[in-house]
């Protein structure tokens, strides 16, 4: 069986290579496709460049394409995921030749309204995979009273296959975090989505960076941005000023930062999950509430979420409950043999 892993965007791009790691391990054939990336924007991510240099609708008619058992699609855009997949099809229905598989999935384990979409801009697709048996079985509850003639892709549950499960060698500090300690801040591109609140919890850190000097605090997007564009918009850094504790993480950082850190937090990055997994004590912002327009739905079980308030001294950090773990594993943690299971369920998809 030959498969074809399609990004589109840094984080994506990261994922295929990793997904494909672990096909390789199991013996399949597997290549990643995608676009060079662009040179203006910066990414906290390692620099991972497809071995194939195709954007997606350029894939349309390649040989590749003709000879690929299965096509795996992680892009942005939910509109050319389904183009792409019935241009394909009907490509093959007119040569006369089977259609390869088409499946897709989300980057991050979701739940509520955020997993619901990730179904339905998947509807075009052959096959869902989801981090853990819980989104599995969600999805599933939901589609099996769908009539026949509403698309519904197969659905499976592959673990956390887009992010690395360990860290990169020599970077996990090990143990009980020792000084001198860190904190690394996740913060993401457009979550708070209050008016103010970005600015607010740069104050908070600044706070924390003075009443707690013995600690370094490490501001990092948790995604990629244009050259030189600031965090926080209209931001000038001329306006602030940060104590010499407290700094922003340069590009290509997040990965070793997760695993070097002393403790994280964020309102609801996906990367968060990495840290808890990696044994990172973990505060998520609970000043936002539970709301899908937060990305805190998903947390709901981690036993994690503080109110920023709470926290006077940053020692207070290594003291915090660990997170529920059996929250952890059904979340998708607990899949290992992710790998496996895409294969055993795209071989009973194809023809």
């Amino acid at each position: 069986m030959t498969i074809l892993l399609v990004s589109d965007d840094d984080r994506s791009a990261l994922a295929c290579q990793l997904l494909q790691q672990q096909l390789e391990r199991c013996g399949q054939t597997c290549l990643t496709i995608g676009p060079a990336l662009s040179s203006r924007r910066d990414s906290p991510l390692p620099s991972v460049t497809p071995q194939i240099p195709l954007t997606l609708m350029d894939l349309l008619g390649h040989e590749l394409l003709e000879s690929a058992s299965a096509v795996g699609l992680f892009i942005r855009r939910s509109d050319q995921l389904e183009s792409f997949t019935h241009a394909h099809r009907d490509l093959a229905r007119q040569r006369g030749v089977r259609p390869a598989v088409v499946f897709s999935g989300p980057l991050q384990a979701s739940l509520g309204d955020s997993l619901v979409r990730q179904l339905c801009d998947s509807q075009c697709c052959d096959l869902l995979v989801v981090p853990g048996d819980r989104q599995r079985r969600e999805l599933e509850a939901i589609t099996q009273f769908w009539p026949e003639s509403v698309a519904s892709p197969s659905i499976e549950a592959i673990g956390h296959w887009f992010s690395p499960e360990r860290p990169p060698l020599g970077a996990l500090n090990g143990g009980t975090p020792q000084p001198p300690h860190t904190l690394l801040a996740l913060v993401q591109e457009a979550i708070p989505t209050q008016i103010g609140a970005k600015a607010q919890l740069l104050r908070q850190l600044i706070r924390w960076a003075e009443t707690s000097p013995e600690w370094s605090i490490v501001i990092q997007r948790d995604h990629a941005w244009e050259k030189g564009q600031p965090w926080i918009s209209k931001f000038k850094s001329s306006d602030w000023t940060f104590p010499d504790n407290l700094v922003f993480g340069a590009p290509g950082q997040l990965l070793s930062q997760l695993a070097s850190c002393s403790a994280c937090l964020s309102v609801s990055s996906p990367w968060s999950l990495t840290a808890m997994a990696w044994g990172r004590p973990t505060l998520l912002i609970g000043d936002y509430g539970i709301h899908s327009d937060q990305g805190t739905t998903t947390f709901f079980g981690s036993g994690l979420m503080h109110r920023l308030q709470s926290i006077d001294h940053l020692d207070q950090l290594l003291d915090l409950p660990p997170v529920n773990t059996s929250w952890l594993q059904s979340m998708g943690w607990g899949v290992h043999d992710g790998a496996a299971r895409l294969i055993r369920r795209l071989e009973e998809l194809l023809p």
